[in-house]
């Protein structure tokens, strides 16, 4: 342990991680809405209460998700005081309070360090923080806690820090090589003139980072949203975004999309995009790098067919019917659940299926998909169970649920459906055309969970793991042969946007 004046903490670097399910939540980045929400910032030119609320009460119940669906959550410093989500739980004393503190001092929330020496700030920062900073105060120095950064030696964490910004500043840079089809998909956009038109935005981005790093002027994201996406003049603190900007939200969304992505990747653990947010598929990292490469298990459209046609989920269709919403859980809900054997058989069925990853074992009923969707649905319900003993009070809705496998293959995602009492049921998002040149290309296989919302073409996937990555040789003509297996089955009308997503993509 570490001792800093009042403040007591252990020192992580991502090797301390290996084997644990850990996670960087997005949505707890202070410039992030949803794309409804951010459709209606760009309209009305401002964030109106009414805005704001939306977004803290979707942002705290994303918050508290990950904390379900993860062993540890990193954390930004600034987050833990100056987002509301986060210090509302400690402002004051009582059962919340104590319930963030163990969940620190276990580990489950760990604070990230960028540069910083200390989880406290030795002065107080530009922004206002007054009311969080004083109560985030309090609880580190009654709290012992681990705290994570990419080096304990300054120079060496200086140095990897910069990476950071390179890597950023390189994935701007590439916007002129983003796929029209994929970029029409992971945004949710309406036609293939409606993604072109983005591209070409993309790529006068692209020209402009690429001037600003030849003339020796750093590249930050304030930098670019002050040039593409806020109001000139306007503090990026204000969320004025200028929808006079060609195409400002669909820059935002990737801008933010990467910076949330960057951390994670720096200490390789999964990162976790809010529902109705760009997936880290839209990032379309890696088809040109996969070429040549040999680091990845091979797949074939008959694997992943077979896969699909063995899947029942018959241990799970009585879970499947009623299932709760979490959206009315609270911290101290969270940490309870944490404490029981469902939560742990949750924990070790998703650890080991992540830790040690296969097309065979994700189709096995007793260690893949079916078996995570039986504990994750279980402990889904001893959340509601806990939170009603507590409240002695009704819950809220129920939702028929359903379980959905992804596959998603360059601009190509299948999603296959699983409801209870139904055959499978299949969403296709994109095409096969554009890969017809490439000789190779990344397949990545999702689990999730969601509900029906009336019927099943209304629908929400709350919960999504990424769990697999391979490698395909000749995708065009693979892709074809999936879509081939899955057309002339029912199919689900394409949903706009997506459930929470949590990926670990490390190319």
């Amino acid at each position: 342990m570490i001792d800093d004046g009042d403040v007591s903490f252990g020192r992580m670097e991502a090797a301390d991680l290996i084997g644990t399910v850990a996670a960087v939540p997005q949505a707890l980045d202070n410039q992030w809405f949803d794309r409804g929400l951010l459709d209606r910032v760009l309209r009305a030119g401002r964030v109106d209460e009414d805005v704001a609320a939306g977004r803290a009460r979707r942002s705290r119940a994303e918050y508290l998700r990950a904390l379900l669906a993860a062993e540890k959550i990193i954390v930004n410093r600034a987050y833990l005081y100056n987002n509301p989500v986060v210090y509302r739980d400690y402002l004051r004393k009582g059962a919340d309070r104590e319930a963030f503190r163990d969940l620190l001092r276990e580990g489950a929330i760990v604070p990230w360090l960028l540069g910083e020496p200390s989880p406290v700030p030795s002065s107080a920062p530009e922004f206002e923080t007054a009311e969080g900073l004083q109560a985030w105060r309090e609880v580190a120095e009654s709290t012992s806690m681990s705290c994570i950064r990419l080096s304990w030696d300054e120079e060496e964490n200086a140095r990897l820090s910069r990476g950071i910004g390179r890597e950023y500043n390189r994935f701007v840079l590439d916007f002129t090589q983003l796929d029209v089809k994929a970029l029409r998909r992971d945004l949710a956009l309406d036609d293939d003139a409606h993604a072109e038109s983005v591209l070409k935005r993309l790529r006068t981005v692209s020209r402009w980072v690429h001037d600003e790093l030849d003339a020796d002027r750093p590249v930050t994201r304030q930098r670019l949203y002050e040039k593409f996406v806020v109001v000139d003049g306007r503090p990026v603190t204000e969320y004025r975004y200028d929808a006079k900007k060609p195409h400002a939200a669909q820059v935002k969304q990737l801008l933010d999309l990467k910076y949330a992505t960057n951390l994670a990747d720096s200490v390789d653990v999964f990162s976790i995009t809010p529902g109705d947010s760009p997936r880290r598929t839209a990032l379309q990292e890696g088809l040109s790098a996969l070429r040549g490469r040999g680091d990845l298990d091979g797949t074939d459209s008959d694997e992943l067919i077979g896969l699909l046609r063995n899947l029942a989920f018959e241990n799970v269709q009585e879970l499947l019917e009623a299932v709760p919403s979490l959206d009315r859980l609270s911290l101290v809900d969270v940490h309870d659940v944490r404490r029981e054997q469902e939560w742990e058989a949750y924990r070790r069925t998703f650890s080991a299926l992540v830790n040690s990853p296969s097309v065979a074992t994700l189709a096995d009923p007793d260690t893949g998909a079916e078996a995570i969707t039986k504990s994750y649905l279980t402990m889904v319900r001893k959340a509601e169970e806990i939170s009603l003993n507590r409240r002695e009070e009704e819950w809220g809705q129920r939702f028929n649920g359903m379980t959905q496998l992804g596959i998603d293959l360059g601009s190509l995602t299948i999603n296959a459906f699983f409801l209870n009492g139904h055959a499978p049921a299949f969403e296709i998002i994109g095409d096969a055309l554009g890969m017809a040149s490439s000789r190779a290309a990344k397949v990545t296989i999702r689990w999730g969970v969601g509900r029906v919302l009336g019927r099943a073409s209304e629908r929400r996937i709350d919960n999504t793991a990424q769990i697999l990555t391979l490698r395909m040789e000749n995708p065009s003509r693979e892709a074809r042969r999936l879509l081939e297996y899955v057309r002339g089955k029912t199919e689900l009308p394409p949903e706009r946007g997506n459930g929470q997503d949590m990926s670990d993509e490390d190319e």
